[in-house]
């Protein structure tokens, strides 16, 4: 289920040919997607929401116009290709260093781009807001590697996400300078590949977070 919703205001000034809003009017666009797990019905209803919210505040004066500064070729219609700026870029404030897993900022990539490394850093530290063990996301990528997703019964946007979010082989996007984190969560999957006890092998994690989602069924 996908739900968009959007209300403005709008006031055309004829004297000034210019359209302008009302003073505090904003722009606010809702996107929900939800998808029920349908293993838990009909006992429970659990369904797993994605929210996406957006803000805008509209123009209520003249000045609020201005040239915003944008990429070199960003908008050519000739070339539509990213391109950086020739000068090197500060590491953001807001980016942690992966200290401990030796991994530093990649001067390289675009300033919105973000690797493999800084993804599974903040699901980490996610996990740890929540009183679980940071180690449960290398136990999730073990777990999904040993009992993958049925595809003919659960193929959906859902699960495809959580495959390539949970699969390091199937993407390259950490850093050069990510190689032991890229080497531990591949180590991860691996291990699940091959059928490894995740438990024994992550022992801080003592929850399978994937099982909270899903069920394994053994097939003889």
């Amino acid at each position: 289920m996908v739900f968009i919703e959007w209300i403005t205001f709008a006031v055309l000034l004829d004297s000034c040919h210019s359209l302008l809003y009302p003073a505090s009017t904003s722009l606010g666009l809702v996107a929900s997607v939800s998808v029920p797990i349908p293993e838990y019905f009909p006992e429970r209803r659990v369904i797993v929401d994605w929210c996406f919210a957006m803000g805008y505040e509209m123009p209520y004066q003249l000045s609020s116009f201005y040239n915003i500064p944008i990429w070199p070729g960003k908008h050519s219609p000739i070339n539509r290709k990213r391109s950086l700026p020739s000068h090197p870029w500060p590491e953001p404030k807001h980016w942690k260093a992966l200290a401990h897993y030796n991994a530093t900022f990649s001067g390289g990539m675009h300033p919105s781009d973000f690797s493999a490394g800084e993804l599974y850093q903040s699901l980490e530290d996610l996990l740890l807001s929540y009183g679980f063990d940071e180690t449960c996301l290398l136990r999730s990528v073990c777990e999904l590697a040993r009992h993958p997703f049925d595809e003919a019964e659960h193929h959906n946007i859902l699960t495809h996400i959580i495959t390539f979010i949970l699969t390091p082989s199937q993407h390259e996007g950490f850093a050069p300078s990510e190689t032991l984190y890229q080497e531990t969560y591949e180590e991860a999957e691996r291990s699940g590949f091959l059928g490894e006890d995740c438990a024994y092998l992550y022992p801080k994690c003592s929850v399978d977070l994937l099982s909270l989602l899903t069920k394994t069924e053994i097939l003889y």
